[in-house]
């Protein structure tokens, strides 16, 4: 055969034979038996069935490699003593991999010692995580959750300050034999290091306002939750578009970590608007304008419109952040709302001031004084008020799952008084509560339950004026009546308002389809002018709530089944349940 041709055949076979090599290659075909669950995760996970079998030596090489995977496999979770017979052999083109495993006896931790020293050792957040470890005396041996414990303490160490840890010991004794390990770790934290000064790229904000957007004090001892809580702080107050905040970790200077927070100013001026529709007002516009910051102060000011069939609205507020930006806050504010209501009317204008304050638990208080000057008539009453209102109210908001919470509640507190001897055309005191609680039991039964009390002591009722009068009804109060339609009525069968307020609400939904709900409640209460003379009307109904793109969309229809005449009620609204 001429010498060209002897190559071309070589090569052909060659070929033939590096594509069946590579067919081989593509995967092995593995059988396990013996093992199941976390073990035979781990043998999968550790097997390499992707290899080239190309000839019988590199057969015989990949079954001992395979036999020390497997035992590789089978230590990592404590079985020490395993039994492996290893089957690798070629049937009709395709290699096959058989296991038979008899992990035998786990090796179980014997004792286990882990020693805080430095001065984390009187840090109560080792000892916690102390506490947490995934290895614990009697447990079965697990190489990863002793890696997954060193791993921990080292975090640990870095969140806190203590950039000079390391571990002294860190020792697994093993005696496979014997059935046992123990464990021994002594994690020296080393001195925790503290906050150094804090800087703020370029914002048109004086340094004595930024200072009081952090939450720590330079000194203070290093906490990573610190430096994140002061990425959101300054992302939640108003005024930069975006931040970011670094801590050069790897440059102490005498122990002290440096900050610098970057910071994108936001635009000074915004102007949003807003639609709505609710069965109560009928369709909604608002029209606002923000100016962010007035000053390097952090002063902000907003002016509001609001528009709808029953009510028109404008005001404005100054506000002018006091120690913490975010949480406390004094607002002068003043505003004009004009009101028309089936035979009720009012227009008012105000004036007040108030503070701001929320605290670590959640709730929120609120101190204010304002000056209401009313005109209103009511039926075939009219009159006009000029009231000094003093105020204190207390309000705590809690939700879980958002956008679409399966948990939660709101609590209302406010009281309001006013005297004759100071500036008040009648002695009045006006009390509110109102409660509402959300919950989830397994995983699809909701059920809300809603309250509202409220209640007013004056000489003169006839000189409350209507906005401060309780009336129910409505898609808040009672559905299955229009808007502030029930309380007590005048000689001509107007409705005046009362000087007291009881309603109440229990709701069940259940979920139908993805961000569907279908729903069914009871309401009922009214307003009253005697508590020995209450007159409860009564509301049920079915509707659906949908989780919109808008946010949360209420469709309810309902009955006043306490009256013969009332017919039935479609109740639509947009907004969060509490």
């Amino acid at each position: 055969m001429p010498r060209c041709a002897q190559q071309l055949a070589a090569l052909c076979l060659t070929l033939w034979f590096g594509a069946a090599s590579l067919a081989a290659a593509a995967g092995l075909e593995v059988t396990i038996a013996g093992v199941e669950g976390d073990l035979r995760d781990n043998v999968v996970a550790f097997v390499d069935d992707r290899v080239e079998l190309d000839s019988p030596l590199a057969a015989r090489l990949h079954r001992i490699r395979v036999e020390e995977q497997v035992r590789e496999a089978l230590e990592a979770l404590g079985h020490y003593q395993a039994d492996i017979a290893v089957d690798l052999e070629e049937r009709d083109g395709q290699w096959h991999l058989d296991l038979e495993i008899d992990p035998g006896p786990r090796v179980t931790l014997r004792r286990v010692d882990v020693m805080i020293r430095g001065e984390g050792a009187e840090d109560g957040a080792f000892e916690r995580l102390r506490e947490r470890l995934p290895i614990a005396s009697g447990d079965g041996l697990d190489h990863g959750r002793y890696e997954a414990s060193k791993r921990a303490l080292r975090s640990l160490a870095r969140e806190r300050g203590y950039f000079d840890h390391e571990f002294t010991t860190a020792r697994l004794a093993v005696h496979g034999e014997e059935g046992w390990a123990d464990v021994e770790l002594v994690f020296d934290s080393g001195s925790r290091y503290v906050f150094g000064p804090v800087t703020f790229s370029d914002s048109p904000f004086r340094e004595a306002f930024l200072e009081r957007l952090v939450p720590f004090e330079p000194g203070t001892p290093y906490d990573a939750g610190e430096v994140a809580t002061f990425n959101t702080r300054l992302l939640e107050s108003g005024y930069f578009e975006d931040a970011r905040v670094d801590v050069a970790t790897d440059e102490p200077d005498n122990r002290q970590i440096p900050v610098n927070a970057e910071v994108e100013t936001r635009q000074r001026n915004t102007v949003s608007t807003g639609v709505g529709y609710s069965t109560d007002e009928g369709p909604r516009l608002r029209l606002g304008f923000t100016r962010h910051y007035v000053n390097n102060r952090g002063h902000r000011l907003t002016a509001e419109s609001r528009f709808s069939e029953v009510r028109q609205a404008l005001d404005a507020r100054y506000e002018i952040p006091l120690r913490d930006p975010l949480r406390d806050n004094l607002t002068v504010s003043t505003g004009w709302e004009n009101e028309e209501i089936d035979g009720l009317r009012s227009e008012r204008y105000s004036l007040g001031v108030s503070r701001r304050q929320q605290f670590n638990s959640g709730w929120v208080r609120t101190q204010s004084v304002r000056l209401l000057d009313e005109r209103f008539s009511v039926g075939a009453e009219s009159g006009r008020s000029q009231l000094f209102l003093p105020g204190l109210s207390f309000s705590r908001t809690r939700s879980r799952g958002e956008p679409d919470p399966h948990w939660g509640d709101r609590q209302d507190y406010s009281l309001e008084a006013g005297a004759r001897e100071i500036l008040s055309d009648v002695d009045i005191a006006r009390l509110r509560v109102g409660q509402t609680w959300l919950r989830t039991a397994g995983e699809s039964h909701r059920f809300q339950l809603r309250g509202d009390l409220g209640g007013i002591a004056t000489n003169e009722f006839s000189d409350v004026p209507t906005s401060l009068r309780f009336f129910a009804g409505g898609d808040q109060s009672v559905r299955g009546f229009a808007f502030r339609s029930l309380g007590p009525t005048d000689d001509d069968g107007d409705v005046v308002g009362g000087r007291y307020l009881a309603t109440g609400s229990a709701e069940y939904s259940y979920p139908m389809v993805a961000g569907w709900r279908v729903a069914t409640f009871v309401d009922a209460g009214n307003a009253f002018d005697q508590w020995d003379n209450v007159d409860p009307e009564v509301g049920v109904g079915f509707g659906v709530r949908w989780r919109s793109p808008v946010g949360p969309l209420r469709i309810d229809l309902a009955w006043g089944v306490s009256r013969d005449d009332n017919p039935l009620r479609l109740h639509l609204s947009v907004g969060p349940p509490f």
